[in-house]
């Protein structure tokens, strides 16, 4: 079963939240630790808002909202009480207030928000100064009774101050922001895999751009240049050797055929020189091949009609010769293209080649060849297996393990073709047999 791949983004947005949120517990547990282990108790400090919240200015008096009130001092064990002053000398109380508190009354109107804490039981004498503004008139109200302390207490203000508010900014910004700031971040990495993607390791010097993608990264890219580059060692290796042995094999190749015909006439002599033709068109085809590698860059203006019209020519009596009719049909004006007339000669003659060997040796070869630069060389033999039509352009795969070809034709088109940045297909002709189709890019076309 393959392993699923894992988004980075997704892993660092998840990271970043983890992070994020241990941070805030941990200061959240230091808060707690700092308000709730003391030794005083203090007043609640959202029990004084509300209770500040429930007292108004109206006129020349200040009024309570007695249902507020009486709500809050229940909620807290009918122990609360409150003195009010605003900034016209207005005073309003309701409740207890200790009498240790006196002086501070006095004082209250030029007080500031401040808390008065407490270090003897039941602690009712803690009070909190809390000041707001209605419509432009200063109230300044004290209140008290509410007394909170310890850990449990100091943690549920703390939960309450920092509040939803807070939590909410960091949420969004964690899994929503960040995954977008990672993936603009990632932008390089992007760019490096449409670039593999279009990577040939069969050109020389084809690497990837280690500037496209962060310090983190560019190791793993110059680690995989460093594959590329021995992979691309091994090649040079390999077709040097096969360069070589198909040089070497021409000579005795060529001896052997001269000797071969020098001998009676017969079956088995016919037989050998069969096979000794089928191990120079092996021998002639490697050759080929290490040609194109060489002259890959060599690419000319070239007029694609002309080079199908000039190859049918001298392809045309060993076609009439093996008992094919020949039919080919190219347009007057030139259909221009970037490549090399003596390599895309060699794609005509071997489509033609095999469009011989695998056409039953009866019907029409025929060859065309539209305005657009498509090429198309079919017969009325058997036609190709579906299952086999993308194996025919691999090295040394024939259809019958008992044929006359070498291997090497088709995937030498599929070579050159590739060169000239086309593509080559087959598929079913009309009325049955092979149907050989190449296309070249538009941009390689020049009309």
């Amino acid at each position: 079963m393959a392993r699923q791949i894992r988004s980075i983004t997704l892993g660092l947005a998840w990271r970043l939240f983890l992070a994020q949120a241990f941070t805030v517990l941990f200061a959240v547990v230091a808060l707690i630790l700092t308000w709730g282990d003391k030794e005083s108790w203090g007043m609640d400090m959202f029990t004084a808002e509300d209770v500040a919240r429930a007292v108004h200015g109206k006129g020349a008096h200040l009024v309570l909202d007695e249902a507020r009130w009486q709500a809050l001092n229940a909620r807290e064990g009918g122990n609360l009480w409150f003195v009010a002053v605003d900034d016209r000398g207005i005073w309003l109380e309701r409740g207890k207030v200790p009498a240790i508190h006196a002086p501070l009354l006095a004082r209250l109107p030029a007080l500031g928000a401040t808390e008065v804490g407490s270090l003897v039981p039941p602690y009712l004498d803690v009070a909190r100064v809390m000041v707001r503004n209605e419509d432009g008139r200063r109230i300044t109200v004290m209140a008290g009774g509410a007394p909170k302390g310890g850990l449990v207490d100091g943690a549920l203000m703390v939960l309450r101050l920092i509040g939803f508010w807070f939590f909410l900014p960091l949420i969004v910004v964690t899994l929503l922001v960040m995954p977008t700031v990672i993936h603009r971040a990632m932008r390089g990495v992007r760019r490096l895999a449409q670039q593999a993607r279009a990577l040939d390791i069969g050109q020389p010097g084809a690497r990837l751009d280690e500037q496209l993608v962060s310090t983190e990264v560019a190791p793993l890219v110059g680690a995989f240049n460093d594959a590329i580059d021995k992979v691309q060692q091994g090649y040079a290796v390999r077709d040097k050797f096969l360069a070589d042995a198909a040089h070497e094999l021409r000579v005795p190749i060529a001896v052997v055929q001269a000797r071969l015909s020098q001998l009676p006439q017969g079956e088995l002599k016919s037989q050998l020189l069969t096979d000794v033709a089928r191990l120079g068109n092996v021998a002639e085809h490697l050759l080929d091949l290490q040609r194109l590698d060489r002259n890959i860059s060599t690419l000319q203006q070239v007029d694609l009609a002309h080079v199908v019209r000039e190859s049918a020519a001298e392809l045309a009596p060993l076609v009439v010769g093996a008992g094919y009719g020949f039919e080919v049909d190219a347009p007057d004006a030139p259909v221009w293209i970037q490549g090399d007339g003596l390599a895309l000669g060699r794609v005509m003659a071997n489509l033609v080649h095999n469009a011989i060997v695998h056409g039953g040796g009866r019907g029409t070869i025929c060859v065309r060849l539209d305005a657009q630069g498509l090429l198309e060389v079919s017969d009325q033999g058997a036609g190709v297996p579906v299952g086999d039509r993308e194996a025919i352009f691999e090295p040394f795969h024939r259809l019958r393990a008992a044929g006359s070809g070498s291997g090497l034709g088709l995937h030498l088109v599929k070579e050159i073709v590739q060169h000239h940045g086309g593509s080559v297909s087959v598929a079913e002709a009309v009325g049955g047999g092979a149907s050989f189709r190449i296309t070249f890019q538009r941009g390689s076309l020049r009309r």
